[in-house]
């Protein structure tokens, strides 16, 4: 069973809420007296993407969606948007939400999740927040959307239907679900990236919800395509070095559930490495969520067969490639108490390699180093073969960050995203999720991954 909610998790719940609610008092909201934030671009030159921001904290859904569409519509003059991203937190009556954004965009589709604790803006993130960034291009064909409530596999062949080739795929899942639409996304579309989120709540009570025109769903899936005319660049990095000493092998799982480590019971692995801190979800069961948000694991990836070439200059990116292997960071989410199993919030293929990874200085300075390094990561990979691609900058953006990092930072979140803000003159909506989807920085190969944080570009 690969649904990560399961009872004996459910068993962790206050603790994991506690630590949750301990970071959303710690957020600074940054919206200015009002309640609404905003940001714009001009446009000018060949590129084809306007763009606005706003977010709101107000209590009132209606005027926290209107503020925040106000502010966003408003350097895009007359231009019609054509499509709006969304986030909003999740203690927020969604349907009204909805409802609000319906009268205040009318048929502009619609792209979204909820966040965990907040919604982040260049200034900081904003508790009780709501977002929305809308881009308008003269070209009626720069995106397509698709969603459904259920069917990962229908929303790919509805968004197939209505863009054959796109230059990258934007997708919004539920936990538990995103392995099954990265594969079908990774048939309908070969060789295409995929970037997105999972959405996320304040305490894993399973308030998450995707969001389309009018529709939220606690088990869908919304996805957009980019079309060829717009500029874009983005990146999905894990800011971890790995031990590898610490080399074991996953030798019995199924789905995201690891039953031996070395052909020993896993829990007593992970007990023996986390200590008594876990000593109450080891004998009894539940998640361990905070516990673990500064040991992540990485899932080794051989480097075999035909891989992307690539240059980069990133140290971040160089951290997780070394001569053979590329990494997948994972999340361990639970213990499984007298059954002596582990969960993580990844799928681990029987057999695979694992290996402990060091966070540094990440959780001490919010991960500012690493969102810097991924933002630039994104930006240069903007950068086309001609003079007028190079010259490309952002227009706008989007911000993933994992809600196991945000556990991890605490009260630096802030710090952190205060930090990558200065290098951030183009309206951004960032997101805290409870997943991250993207390729790996070698193979390409687009998979699910925990303990994460990139960006999304627009041009």
């Amino acid at each position: 069973d690969e649904n990560p909610i399961t009872p004996t998790m459910m068993k962790g719940i206050v603790l994991l809420a506690a630590s949750f609610l301990g970071v959303a008092r710690a957020f600074a909201p940054s919206a200015p007296v009002g309640g609404v934030s905003s940001s714009s671009t001009s446009t000018t030159g060949l590129e084809a993407i306007a763009a606005g921001f706003g977010s709101s904290d107000l209590d009132s859904c209606y005027y926290a969606a209107e503020a925040a569409v106000n502010a966003a519509k408003e350097p895009l003059g007359d231009s019609k948007p054509s499509i709006a991203f969304v986030s909003t937190t999740a203690g927020r009556d969604i349907d009204k939400v909805l409802d609000s954004l319906g009268s205040l965009l009318g048929d502009t589709p619609v792209h979204g999740l909820t966040s965990s604790g907040a919604v982040l803006t260049s200034g900081g993130s904003v508790a009780n927040g709501l977002g929305v960034l809308l881009l308008s291009s003269d070209d009626p064909g720069a995106f397509a959307t698709a969603y459904d409530a259920e069917d990962g596999a229908a929303a790919v062949a509805a968004l197939k239907s209505r863009m054959e080739s796109p230059k990258a795929v934007l997708m919004s899942a539920t936990p538990g679900a995103e392995e099954a639409i990265v594969e079908a996304l990774a048939e309908a579309f070969p060789d295409v990236p995929v970037y997105g989120g999972t959405a996320a709540d304040d305490d894993l009570s399973g308030r998450w919800k995707v969001l389309a025109n009018g529709k939220s769903s606690g088990t869908g899936v919304s996805l957009v395509g980019v079309g060829e005319s717009v500029a874009f660049g983005a990146s999905m990095e894990g800011p971890y070095s790995p031990d590898k000493g610490s080399v074991v092998e996953a030798t019995k799982t199924e789905g995201r559930r690891v039953f031996e480590i070395d052909g020993k019971p896993a829990a007593d692995y992970f007990y023996e490495i986390l200590g008594d801190e876990v000593k109450e979800q080891y004998e009894n069961g539940g998640l361990v969520l905070p516990q673990t948000a500064q040991k992540p694991i990485g899932i080794k990836q051989p480097l075999t067969g035909l891989v992307k070439k690539i240059e980069s200059k990133i140290p971040l990116v160089k951290r997780l490639v070394d001569k053979d292997f590329e990494y997948i960071t994972a999340h361990l989410a639970a213990f499984g108490g007298e059954e002596k199993y582990v969960d993580f919030f990844v799928p681990v293929p029987e057999g695979s390699k694992l290996v402990m990874m060091d966070s540094g200085d990440g959780p001490a300075t919010g991960y500012g180093g690493a969102m810097l390094d991924a933002l630039q990561h994104a930006k240069l990979s903007m950068g086309g073969e001609s003079e007028e691609e190079k010259a490309v900058k952002p227009k706008a953006g989007l911000m993933v960050f994992c809600g196991g990092m945000a556990i991890a930072v605490g009260d630096k979140l802030d710090y952190g995203v205060s930090a990558v803000g200065e290098e951030i003159d183009f309206p951004l909506m960032g997101m805290t999720c409870f997943g991250e989807q993207g390729p790996l920085p070698v193979s390409g190969r687009n998979v699910q991954r925990n303990l994460s944080t990139g960006f999304v570009l627009f041009g």
